[in-house]
């Protein structure tokens, strides 16, 4: 998972402790593209259009996303990685205090959320602006690292206001070695150039384990997958889909499968440890599986395989330390 450092000061992208309805820092539609007329940058301001930053406690990456077949009068969706959710049971001390994670085990269903996110939009004479969740519609870090928020507005509110489309995340599960993907990240301003390598069995990250998930080709002149990334949507160059989230990076800055360094996971159980800026993402076809006939989130669904909520007891603060 990716950590943003600042002032010294370990800003996390995979949160700090907060209680429901506790203040998010203000939506920053900064940007210093704002007024540029020049058409290359022009495109770049369009490539980034639809993607998402999210600031406050977490400082993660994202996208405004629908599902194939889902109504313009619904409720807009923001999707990114689950440790960027600012929720959790297990504590990790830092320097001077703690952040919350999801546990392995731990889902977010429907749980009242406020968040003010920044939006791309596309527009050299106002790229940003803000758009506003309230609720986690699912979030987990068990088996898939993912995250889905409601917005107060709908798609067609947004459209109206912003002229924003959404990305439609892709049914697809399994992809070719070389497919071209882009990775765009609102909170950088920057856009990615991938290729996916693989698909693993199984990634390790301290106390979670995902899969399977998506290896981008190591690249790190092209797909580099900077701290604040986490949560930025992959994207196919040919159809414009959603087919995965990034979400974690090698640092090899501790031993393998600890925080910052995940590793590859064996069917003997054995271990790899990952390579420095070694890129990975989760698929996101899952959730097609767990839609109603609406196109609304019901984990009731027959043949919904994500994991579902389940009564967990509080576990006492873990002895694992970010990097300072």
């Amino acid at each position: 998972m990716c950590w943003l450092l600042r002032a010294g000061l370990a800003v996390v992208a995979i949160a700090m402790a907060a209680g429901e309805g506790r203040a998010q820092e203000a939506c920053d539609t900064r940007s210093e593209f704002k007024g540029e007329t020049d058409p290359a940058v022009l495109g770049f301001l369009a490539d980034l259009k639809g993607t998402v930053a999210m600031r406050g406690n977490s400082v993660c990456s994202g996208a405004l996303v629908t599902f194939k077949g889902r109504n313009s009068s619904a409720r807009a969706l923001v999707l990114s990685a689950g440790h960027c959710a600012d929720r959790g049971s297990v504590q990790i001390p830092l320097r001077e205090k703690s952040m919350a994670v999801l546990d392995d085990g731990e889902v977010l269903y429907g749980a009242a959320y406020q968040r003010s996110l920044t939006l791309d939009t596309g527009k050299s004479e106002e790229p940003r602006t803000c758009i506003e969740a309230d609720q986690v519609l699912y979030a987990t870090l068990t088996a898939v690292d993912v995250l889905l928020l409601r917005l107060t507005e709908t798609y067609s509110e947004i459209e109206q206001r912003t002229g924003v489309v959404p990305f439609v995340i892709s049914r697809d599960s399994s992809f070719s070695p070389g497919l071209a993907v882009r990775m765009p990240s609102s909170l950088w301003q920057n856009d990615r150039k991938c290729r996916i390598e693989a698909t693993v069995r199984k990634v390790k990250e301290f106390r979670w384990q995902w899969g399977p998930v998506m290896r981008l080709r190591l690249d790190p002149d092209t797909c580099l997958g900077p701290h604040g990334a986490s949560g930025a949507p992959l994207i196919r160059n040919d159809t414009g889909e959603v087919v995965g989230v990034f979400g974690t990076s090698g640092d090899t800055t501790a031993g393998p499968c600890e925080i910052n360094n995940p590793c590859e996971v064996k069917e003997d159980g054995g271990v790899v440890a990952g390579v420095k800026d070694q890129n990975y993402v989760h698929f996101v076809h899952q959730f097609y599986a767990c839609l109603d006939a609406s196109g609304e989130l019901d984990l009731a669904q027959p043949g919904c395989r994500l994991p579902k909520p389940q009564q967990r007891e509080k576990r006492k603060p873990i002895g694992a330390r970010a990097r300072p």
